[in-house]
């Protein structure tokens, strides 16, 4: 999954900081499963809100999930691609793309098959957005930035066999930080940063 995400984006791209934060949360995740039941959870996703209100909010993206599911209390170190986040058309730019990183706890009961849960977590949003060039002269202006980012919400996994099943869940993300001139340079009327998304996928328990 990894490798899919570094060929879209080069890894040049993605600022050091992120890969250490990543690489923190997965070493704390591995910790929190190693004497639990772990899951591997790779899924599709769409964005039911934007952070701008201009143009439409239904955007595809993807990324995989690592955790254990635990009786009551699980685990997840969740990384996450939205190739555009914001409407490029309707906002006047070349590009919109957000990589999450983040850390959460699974909360609910497991029942047999069956775990429902409310999740809570905390990591990394890189954001990196150009505006087209015919808006800026004489260059477009781009912002590459990480941000502190909490999320919340809910979902459910239900096993067909002891290690086969499907995973759908609903989540809010809420990035803090922006400096709020550098997303109007950028083209964007923003006073905060933040957009649902819900996404489904395969769960595989070990």
């Amino acid at each position: 999954e990894m490798g899919a995400i570094a060929s879209i984006v080069p890894l040049g791209e993605i600022p050091v900081k992120a890969i250490i934060i990543v690489t923190v949360l997965c070493v704390s995740a591995a910790a929190r499963v190693a004497s639990a039941q772990v899951f591997i959870s790779p899924f599709v996703d769409t964005t039911l809100s934007s952070p701008s209100a201009t143009g439409s909010s239904s955007k595809p993206g993807f990324g995989v999930a690592l955790g254990n599911v635990g009786k009551i209390i699980g685990a997840e170190t969740e990384i996450g691609y939205q190739p555009e986040l914001i409407d490029n058309t309707a906002n006047g730019l070349q590009k919109s793309r957000v990589i999450t990183f983040s850390g959460n706890t699974l909360i609910g009961p497991t029942i047999g098959r069956v775990k429902v849960y409310g999740a809570i977590g905390a990591g990394d949003l890189y954001l990196d957005v150009t505006s087209l060039p015919s808006l800026v002269v004489p260059n477009p202006t781009s912002i590459s930035t990480n941000h502190f980012t909490i999320n919340a919400g809910g979902g459910v996994m239900g096993f067909f066999t002891t290690h086969l099943g499907v995973r759908a869940d609903v989540r809010y993300f809420r990035a803090y930080g922006f400096k709020v001139t550098d997303l109007q340079n950028a083209g964007l009327a923003l006073d905060h940063f933040d957009f649902w998304r819900a996404s489904l996928g395969f769960a595989a328990k070990f």
